[in-house]
């Protein structure tokens, strides 16, 4: 199946669940809605629960509706075979993101993520597009000097925190890299590497070091271990670390189904 094929079979997906998300489940009022997924005896999925978040109009029409059972429960099964649709196009596993996020656009029009994705905190919002935008220059100053992305490949090793880029005929790069957590392709979630009982505990401290030292304790996202979310969250939460400890950019190590985010520091040439 080609792009142009997924995004077709992705937004007539999308188009139909919308509509009965607006008919039936008040979708006008809320932007946000978790659908965790399970399985019956049969293998088959099943919708286990239903979260909305992000109300922005009448609240009791939204208990209203989710409450009336006999409009609810024959959409339970289209809503699991949506997600199940959703979740084939894309190429995801299911069993391993456990459900969908659909959100609703400011046009009207739904999107979705997979997996159980919450509402980011009031404060990471205010914070990321400045951190974001840091990055950016940071990452392209990188670029610029070093050229990263012309080596051949790289060494990464959490336990001494060092990265060294080798290859493309010509000197290697090296410098320090410390852990900031982990995402993982096959459950779209994000893991902290100070809360990453499999690394070393002086792994684990000087990753932890790092998100301490944000200020700004409001953002639910700073104290919770492993939670669901997509990859652009995932950079929105390294861009602030590397604002907080004045790093020079931030690299994605892909390993297997997960990638390694590593805050940068004291990169030259060797």
């Amino acid at each position: 199946m080609d792009v142009d094929e997924k995004k077709r079979m992705r937004r007539e997906v999308l188009d139909d669940v919308g509509a009965l998300l607006f008919e039936h489940l008040a979708a006008a009022e809320w932007g946000r809605v978790l659908v965790e997924i399970t399985a019956d005896d049969a293998g088959q999925p099943i919708v286990a629960e239903m979260e909305v978040e992000d109300v922005v109009g009448d609240e009791a029409r939204i208990d209203a509706a989710f409450a009336h059972e006999p409009t609810v429960r024959p959409l339970l099964p289209v809503l699991a075979k949506a997600i199940e649709a959703l979740c084939s196009v894309e190429d995801v596993d299911l069993e391993r993101v456990a459900g969908a996020t659909f959100l609703r656009q400011p046009g009207g029009a739904f999107e979705w993520l997979p997996g159980l994705v919450h509402l980011p905190s009031a404060a990471l919002e205010r914070a990321s597009d400045d951190a974001k935008a840091s990055l950016k220059g940071k990452q392209a100053a990188l670029e610029d000097r070093f050229g990263l992305g012309t080596f051949e490949g790289y060494e990464l090793d959490l336990d001494r925190e060092r990265i060294a880029f080798r290859g493309a005929g010509r000197a290697g790069v090296a410098g320090k890299a410390t852990l900031i957590g982990s995402f993982s392709l096959a459950s779209r979630s994000w893991a902290w590497g100070g809360n990453n009982q499999n690394l070393p505990p002086h792994v684990r401290a000087a990753s932890a070091a790092l998100v301490d030292g944000i200020l700004d304790r409001d953002m639910w996202e700073l104290s919770t271990p492993i939670f669901g979310t997509d990859e652009a969250t995932a950079w929105a939460l390294c861009a602030l670390v590397c604002a907080q400890a004045d790093g020079q950019g931030v690299y994605r190590a892909r390993s297997g189904e997960s990638a390694a985010f590593v805050l940068l520091r004291e990169l030259r040439t060797e």
